[in-house]
């Protein structure tokens, strides 16, 4: 855990389930956290597992730039990572494992924001695989929050927490930036582009 929201909201979050696998939602008191509330989410677990957002804050939705109330959270990733996302989601909720990724958002054209998303288990009206409690966070704030809708953002990275440590295994993975191809060479008038038959 990189940044201080990360831990603090992580340390409450503990705090709060003590001998419990996870908290109630209706333990969370809002007024606790409320330095944290901008950057706060909610998802819910719902049959599809698209899971919906439930709340979030004004600084996640700036990065959208609108309200993400019923969004997926899955449809804010591009293709290849949404499996990851869902993995790491389920795994959230079927073995009440607090999962931390890093990913980077921007807008077409515009430099990177460097995020770190907490995402943690919470039970329900009894139902211990019911929401997901949120916390992203950007490194620096970019110039253009709030201004320019990230369209997908890009894990780099997924990490279990065991017992408040970063643990290795299933999720202790990398993903690089994606290779560009070798440009076509030129040869007279022809263009030859490399490729398997």
């Amino acid at each position: 855990m990189r940044h201080l929201a990360t831990r603090e909201l992580f340390d409450y979050w503990d705090r709060l389930r003590g001998e419990r696998s996870a908290p109630e939602r209706s333990d969370i008191d809002l007024g606790a956290i409320r330095n944290l509330l901008a950057d706060l989410f909610m998802l819910e677990v719902d049959n599809g597992h698209h899971f919906p957002f439930v709340m979030s804050g004004s600084r996640v939705n700036a990065f959208f730039c609108g309200e993400q109330k019923g969004r997926a959270f899955l449809d804010l990733w591009r293709g290849r990572d949404q499996q990851n996302i869902a993995a790491a989601l389920l795994t959230v909720i079927d073995a009440a494992c607090p999962v931390i990724a890093c990913a980077e958002a921007r807008p077409e054209g515009y430099a990177k924001a460097d995020l770190e998303i907490l995402l943690l288990p919470l039970r329900h009206n009894g139902y211990a695989q019911a929401r997901i409690l949120g916390l992203m966070t950007a490194a620096k704030k970019p110039t253009w929050l709030g201004l320019l809708a990230v369209e997908a953002m890009v894990l780099r990275s997924l990490r279990a927490i065991e017992d408040g440590a970063l643990m290795g295994g299933a999720f202790d993975a990398q993903f690089p930036e994606p290779q560009r191809p070798d440009p076509p060479e030129l040869r007279s008038h022809l263009r030859v582009i490399p490729g398997g038959r």
